[in-house]
C-alpha cells in the first residue's frame, strides 16, 4: 500500500479559533437539542410497554434503594442506562421527573454529533464531517429520545466506540487501544447487542490486515489451491464459531439451526427498513465507497473506515438477523431495523466520501445498486400501520401514506425511481466539469431532509400513540397517589392479556402506592416483574398472600369487601370503564369475581362468576346473559353450556363447579341473544359458561374486522338477592 505523503505541520492555533472552529458542531448539537426537547416535552406519557415500564422499574430501584428490582424483586444488572437516568427518579413529582428523563435522554443521544463528526474527520474535511455529524443526529431512530428505552445512551457510545476502533487502527498508539479496549469492555453493559463492538474490533482489526501491502504481496504468489484451502479454511472457521455460540445461546441455535431461510428474510428486512430510512442514496454510497474509486490513492485512514464498514455491517448484520429469527418464533415477526442503527453514522461517512471526492468505483455502484433493488423490491412496508415501533425507517412511508394516501405499489415505483436517481447523481459527477461540488451541496441536503422528514414522522406517530393513552387513562394520571397519600395499594384484575396498558401506566404514573403488587384472579397478569394468582377461601373469599395493604385497585369484575374511597373512568374495550379504589375491609377478601371476561364484555371459550357472600348470609337468583347481538357477521353457532352449583376449591387451589345444582345447554347464533335467571344454590356459589366453538372475527369478515381474538359471546352476571322475611 502506498503512503500519503506527510502534510506540512499546519500553523498552531489559538484557543479563540479552537472556539470559533466548534461553533458550527456546537450549533448542530444544540438546535436539535432543541428540537427534540419539543418532542419529548409533547409525549405526555409512555407507551411501549413492557419495555418503558421495566426500564422504569429497575432505575427506579436504584434511585430508592441502590439496587435494579422490577416490582420489588431484586434483579441482575440489565444496562447502565438505568443508573444514569436513575437520580432523576428521586424527583418527588412524576411528572418533573419524567420530564427529566426524557431531557436528559435528548442531550444524551444527540451527543452522537461529536464522535460521528470525529469519524469522519479522519477521511474528510471539515464541512463533508459536518454532514455527517448532522445527519447521523436526524435519523428517524432518533426519536427514541422521547421514551425510557435503551437506545438513547446505546446509539452515542456505539459511535464512540466506532470512532475509537477507526482511530486505533489510523495510528495504534498505546494509550488509544487501552482506551478502545475499555470501551468495547463497557459496552456490552450499555446495551447487550453491544458486544458486537468486540466482533467489530476483531473483524476491521484482520481486513486492515489483509489489505496490508506485505500481506498483497504474499497473495500475488498464491495458487488457486491456495484460494481453495483459504476457503476452505474460512468456511471450517465459520462452522466452528456457529457451534460454540449454539452452545452458549439459545437465540443463535434456534436462529441458525431451524430457521436458516427466516434468518435472511428478516435481517434483509431490517437492512431495507435502514435503507429507506436514510433515504437510499446513503446506502448506495457507502456500500459503493468499499470500493477503491478510480484514480484513488490508498491512505490508512480510508482503509481502516472501510475495514471498520465492513466489519460493523458484518457484526451488526448477524446479530439484527439472529435476534429477529429468534423473536419470531417466541412472540411475533418484526421488521427490526432498531438493532441497525448504529451503522448510520459509518454509512453517512461512506456517503461523505462521496460528497467530498465526487468519484465512485462503476462497479462497485452497480453492485450496491443491485442489492438496494432487492432490498426495495422484498422489504415489507408495513403502511397499513400507524407506527412501526422496531422500524423507524418506514415512518416516512406510513406518513405519505396517512397523508398523501401513498398506496404500497406507489411507494416501491418512487423509491426504484429514488434509486435510479440516487445511482445516477453517484455517478454523473465523474463527467462534469463544473457544477459537482454544487451538486454534492444538493445532494448533502437533501439527504438530511429526508433523514429529518423520517425522523419527524416517527416522533409524530410516537406523540400520537402517546396521546392515545392519554384519552385512555384520562387525567389525573395519579390520582391513586393523591387518595393513597402514598400508601401501599395492590391492584387485581382479571382477563389482563393481551391488554394490559392500562395498569401499566397507572404502574408507571402512581409509583408511590402501587408499589409492585400486581394481581390476576386467572393468571394473565403480565410483567415486567412478578405477578400472583392468589388462592381463594371457599367460606368467606379470603385471598392468599395478604400482603395487608390498605388499599386496592379493583378492576371490572372485582369485588373486594371495603369502602369505596375513589372512582376513575379510563377507556377499556371501547367503552369507558370504572377503577375502583377500595379501602381494604381487613382481611383481604373478596365478595363476589368475574374471570374470563374482557373489558369490552366479550368472553372467549369460557368464563366464570363466583359469589362468595352477599347481605343478610342470603342466598337468591342470578341472572346471565349471553349475547352475540354486536356481531353481525357470518353465523358460526357457538354451543353454550351454563352450569351453577356450590364452590368446590380444586387440585389448582382455585374455584370450581363439581356437581352442578342446575344446567342449561342451547346454541348462540350471530345477531342472537339468551338470558337466563337460576336460583342460586345459597349464599355462596358458582356459575360456569362455556362456548364451543368460538369464532375470530378477522377469520370470518377479513376485509372489516381486526380483531383476532378467540370470541365466545358477550357475557354479563347480575346477582339477584332474595329479599328479608318482613316480620
Amino acid at each position: 500500500m502506498t503512503v500519503a505523503t506527510a502534510r506540512p505541520a499546519p500553523a498552531e492555533r489559538s484557543l479563540t479559533d479552537r472556539l470559533l472552529a466548534a461553533v458550527p458542531l456546537l450549533s448542530i448539537f444544540l438546535w436539535l437539542c432543541i428540537i427534540y426537547a419539543v418532542e419529548a416535552w409533547a409525549h405526555a406519557t409512555p407507551w411501549l410497554f413492557g419495555d418503558e415500564l421495566e426500564l422504569t422499574q429497575l432505575s427506579r430501584a436504584i434511585a430508592a434503594t441502590g439496587h435494579a428490582a422490577r416490582r420489588g424483586e431484586p434483579h441482575s444488572f440489565d444496562t447502565l442506562w438505568a443508573y444514569l437516568i436513575a437520580p432523576a427518579w428521586r424527583i418527588d413529582n412524576v411528572h418533573t421527573a419524567y420530564a427529566t428523563v426524557k431531557y436528559i435522554a435528548v442531550m444524551v443521544m444527540t451527543l452522537t454529533a461529536f464522535p460521528a463528526y470525529g469519524l469522519a474527520r479522519m477521511v474528510v474535511s471539515r464541512v463533508p464531517a459536518l454532514f455527517v455529524a448532522a445527519a447521523s443526529c436526524v435519523i428517524p431512530a432518533l426519536a427514541y429520545s422521547s421514551m425510557i428505552v435503551e437506545e438513547p445512551l446505546a446509539y452515542p457510545y456505539s459511535t464512540l466506540c466506532l470512532f475509537l476502533i477507526m482511530r486505533t487502527l489510523v495510528r495504534p498508539t498505546r494509550w488509544w487501544i487501552v482506551g478502545t479496549v475499555a470501551a468495547a469492555a463497557v459496552a456490552p453493559f450499555v446495551r447487550g447487542e453491544l458486544v458486537v463492538v468486540w466482533v467489530v474490533l476483531v473483524l476491521s482489526a484482520i481486513f486492515l490486515l489483509w489489505r496490508a501491502d506485505w500481506l498483497a504481496r504474499v497473495r500475488r504468489r498464491w495458487s488457486a489451491w491456495d484460494w481453495v484451502g483459504l476457503v476452505v479454511l474460512l468456511f471450517g472457521a465459520g462452522v466452528i464459531v456457529s457451534a460454540l455460540l449454539g452452545k452458549g445461546s439459545l437465540e443463535w441455535y434456534i436462529a441458525t439451526d431451524h430457521y436458516k431461510h427466516r434468518l435472511f428474510d428478516l435481517g434483509l428486512n431490517a437492512a431495507g427498513a435502514l435503507t429507506i430510512g436514510l433515504g437510499v442514496l446513503p446506502v448506495v454510497a457507502a456500500l459503493g465507497a468499499l470500493w477503491r474509486a478510480p484514480g484513488e490513492r490508498p491512505t490508512r485512514e480510508v482503509s481502516a473506515f472501510r475495514s471498520v464498514l465492513l466489519a460493523a455491517i458484518i457484526g451488526f448484520g448477524v446479530y439484527t438477523a439472529v435476534k429477529s429469527t429468534y423473536v419470531s418464533t417466541s412472540f411475533g415477526t418484526y421488521t427490526y431495523e432498531r438493532n441497525l442503527i448504529y451503522l448510520a453514522p459509518l454509512l453517512f461517512v461512506g456517503t461523505a466520501l462521496w460528497l467530498e471526492r465526487r468519484t465512485i468505483n462503476p462497479v462497485a455502484l452497480a453492485a450496491s445498486a443491485g442489492f438496494v433493488l432487492y432490498l426495495l423490491l422484498t422489504t415489507p412496508y408495513e403502511m397499513g400501520q400507524d407506527l412501526s415501533y422496531n422500524a423507524p425507517g418506514l415512518a416516512i412511508l406510513q406518513q405519505a401514506n396517512r397523508y398523501l394516501r401513498l398506496d404500497p405499489t406507489g411507494a416501491k415505483i418512487g423509491l426504484v425511481a429514488l434509486l435510479a436517481f440516487s445511482v445516477l447523481l453517484l455517478a454523473v459527477p465523474r463527467f462534469l466539469r463544473r457544477g459537482a461540488a454544487t451538486l454534492a451541496v444538493v445532494v448533502g441536503a437533501a439527504v438530511i431532509v429526508w433523514n429529518f422528514t423520517g425522523e419527524l414522522a416517527f416522533a409524530s406517530g410516537s406523540n400520537r400513540f402517546s396521546d392515545r393513552f392519554v384519552d385512555n387513562i384520562r387525567r389525573p394520571f395519579n390520582w391513586v397517589d393523591d387518595h393513597t397519600g402514598g400508601a401501599p395499594t395492590l391492584y387485581i384484575g382479571q382477563q389482563m392479556y393481551p391488554d394490559q396498558n392500562g395498569e401499566w401506566l397507572l404502574e408507571f404514573w402512581n409509583p408511590h402506592s402501587l408499589t409492585g403488587r400486581v394481581w390476576s384472579l386467572d393468571g394473565t397478569a403480565q410483567g415486567p416483574g412478578p405477578t400472583l394468582t392468589p388462592d381463594p377461601r371457599p367460606a368467606d373469599g379470603a385471598l392468599s398472600h395478604d400482603p395487608g395493604y390498605p388499599y386496592v385497585v379493583e378492576e371490572r369484575g372485582i369485588d373486594v369487601i371495603g369502602t369505596v374511597v375513589a372512582t376513575h373512568l379510563h377507556v377499556a374495550g371501547g367503552s369507558l370503564q370504572p377503577w375502583l379504589l377500595v379501602k381494604v375491609a381487613p382481611p383481604l377478601r373478596l365478595r363476589a369475581s368475574v374471570t374470563g371476561v374482557f373489558a369490552d364484555g366479550w368472553a372467549g371459550a369460557s368464563s366464570a362468576y363466583t359469589r362468595y357472600s352477599s347481605a343478610g348470609n342470603r342466598g337468591g337468583r342470578v341472572r346471565i346473559v349471553v349475547s352475540r347481538r354486536e356481531w353481525g357477521g357470518p353465523d358460526k353457532a357457538g354451543h353454550v353450556t351454563v352450569r351453577i352449583g356450590r364452590i368446590v376449591i380444586g387440585d389448582d387451589k382455585q374455584p370450581h363447579v363439581v356437581r352442578a345444582t342446575a344446567a342449561r345447554r342451547f346454541d348462540i347464533h350471530s345477531k342472537g341473544e339468551r338470558t337466563l335467571v337460576l336460583p342460586t344454590p345459597g349464599p355462596r356459589f358458582r356459575v360456569e359458561v362455556t362456548i364451543d366453538p368460538t369464532f375470530r372475527p378477522r377469520e370470518l369478515s377479513p376485509q372489516t374486522e381486526s380483531d383476532n381474538r378467540d370470541l365466545g359471546a358477550k357475557i354479563s352476571y347480575t346477582f339477584l338477592p332474595r329479599k328479608a322475611a318482613h316480620k
